[in-house]
């Protein structure tokens, strides 16, 4: 194989070798999202795009590119027009909008969600009921990543106005990052959210398996380079990692349990329309075990009522059923300056103990802190 094509994948995966060619894929460690990254490198080399079916049948690299090098001269190069796709929104706070004295982190990640969703609807034309796979499978837009910063979440109060106003932008044809922002008076929003199109397999959520939309047109601009929202979320899921930056402020990953305790899911709210667990839920999942940690204490108050959201980056890996429960885990935290408190918590699915997310937060206190 020319060494040119290897270098095409390396610059990429730097961890492929020229022996991994030849494995069956399962066996070289390369997983979904790293296939993603190559397929997408492969067809910007050689002008076209390779549909979903003749992809998903090759056992080996080498098998794709021996595809990609027979076809480049029969194909022809697939150019979709783009178009700035943006989105605006006015919301006034009202009590549905509010938990706990402050913006409902719930109900921001789900506008959140819904903003990202609208323009991923109005980039390709199609409402996401109607999203399908080559092969006729219904495709759901899954949440991979979230990161956001705002004012703390207390500042916010009833009937504030909040202009959201966000963009969208892909890599391939599977992932979609958007950047939304908000203003509310003196308070703001920033957030990065990023989704992959996949297949649920009927009635286990734990086997959802990456795809590709059937596209009739899609006026979403394509991002050149890998972007590095995605790199770092890749290496993250490969524990090629150990460190994690939010902000300022940098997180030692390790397997470290300070505290850990079941959840149980509650079906009515936690679970969303189509029977996931809304990506929504993961962090207030988290919140809820790690209130009954500080609470035990005794030495900071009512820790819901004391500290409050300012960043947040969320790392999902997999989904679960609604009988199953799940494992939460608080690694680490830390308070620092400003008056921070730093947590980094894990979410387990109990069943199989597969890493359902990574959670990096920032509190800020609602008041001098206790240490």
């Amino acid at each position: 194989m020319n060494e040119q094509f290897l270098q095409i994948i390396k610059e990429v995966i730097p961890s492929i070798s020229k022996q991994d060619l030849e494995l069956p894929i399962r066996d070289t460690g390369i997983d979904s999202l790293d296939l993603v990254v190559i397929r997408v490198a492969l067809e910007k080399h050689f002008g076209f795009e390779i549909s979903d079916v003749e992809w998903f049948r090759f056992n080996t690299l080498n098998e794709a590119l021996n595809y990609f090098t027979n076809h480049r001269s029969v194909q022809k190069s697939i150019t979709k027009p783009s178009k700035n796709i943006s989105i605006e929104k006015q919301i006034e706070i009202t009590m549905p909008q509010m938990a706990n004295n402050s913006l409902s982190e719930n109900w921001l990640l789900k506008e959140l969600g819904d903003l990202h969703w609208k323009l991923l609807s109005d980039g390709i034309e199609q409402k996401s009921s109607q999203f399908i796979d080559e092969m006729g499978n219904r495709l759901y837009a899954t949440f991979t990543r979230i990161c956001y910063s705002t004012t703390s979440l207390n500042h916010f109060i009833e009937n504030d106005i909040i202009n959201f106003l966000g963009i969208i932008k892909r890599f391939g044809n599977a992932t979609y990052l958007s950047e939304i922002s908000a203003e509310s008076g003196n308070n703001i929003i920033k957030a990065k959210l990023m989704t992959t199109f996949s297949v649920r397999s009927l009635g286990d959520n734990s086997k959802i398996e990456r795809s590709n939309p059937l596209e009739k047109v899609n006026h979403i601009e394509e991002i050149k380079g890998t972007p590095e929202f995605l790199n770092e979320y890749r290496l993250l899921r490969k524990n090629l990692t150990n460190k994690w930056k939010l902000s300022d402020y940098t997180f030692f990953i390790s397997n470290e349990t300070l505290f850990e305790c079941n959840y149980r899911i509650n079906p009515y709210y936690e679970m969303n329309g189509v029977g996931l667990l809304y990506f929504a839920s993961y962090p207030i999942i988290s919140d809820y075990c790690e209130s009954e940690f500080f609470n035990s204490m005794g030495k900071y108050g009512k820790w819901e009522n004391q500290f409050f959201t300012s960043e947040r980056d969320i790392c999902y890996f997999c989904n679960c059923n609604i009988d199953d429960s799940i494992l939460y885990r608080l690694n680490n935290f830390e308070f620092i300056s400003d008056n921070k408190a730093k947590l980094f918590s894990s979410l387990y699915r109990k069943s199989d103990m597969e890493l359902m997310a990574h959670i990096f937060t920032h509190y800020c206190p609602v008041k001098e802190t206790f240490y």
